[in-house]
């Protein structure tokens, strides 16, 4: 990505949450995010969960074929060692808010939404976006 998309994209979410009212940003970027998960991927994990037993026994075998999903007790989690957002990796953290990473929230929703026919929440916990060692999401089932 080049540098001036990279300074497009940052002074978009200035602009946006300048003026622009937070619910409505993360609606916006959740939505966007939905468009990035693959139908691939969401069939992939609908196969799996047609042959679960449970919903304990579908996380467990997704956890198996897609390393970022941990298990910590009774939560459930979407772990990124590193951002792989291609829109914004190479952007330095701390010029983009942690706000953008709504965007992987609707991602990990159209995955659990599509698989389960159901709402669910994502928690963003964690973000490198926002310069912590990793973005942590949890999901709430």
């Amino acid at each position: 990505m080049s540098k001036r998309t990279e300074r497009w994209i940052a002074c978009l979410m200035t602009g946006l949450e300048e003026h622009v009212d937070g619910e409505i940003i993360v609606k916006v970027l959740e939505r966007c995010g939905r468009q990035c998960q693959s139908e691939s991927f969401v069939k992939k994990a609908k196969k799996i969960y047609q042959k679960s037993e449970s919903v304990d026994d579908f996380l467990d075998k997704l956890g198996k074929v897609y390393s970022h999903l941990h298990r910590e007790g009774d939560k459930v989690y979407i772990i990124y060692p590193k951002c792989y957002c291609s829109q914004v990796n190479k952007i330095p953290a701390g010029v983009l808010s942690g706000v953008y990473c709504n965007c992987s929230r609707g991602w990990i929703k159209q995955l659990f939404e599509g698989v389960l026919g159901r709402p669910i929440e994502v928690i963003r916990e964690e973000s490198i976006i926002n310069g912590d060692a990793q973005c942590r999401f949890r999901i709430v089932l």
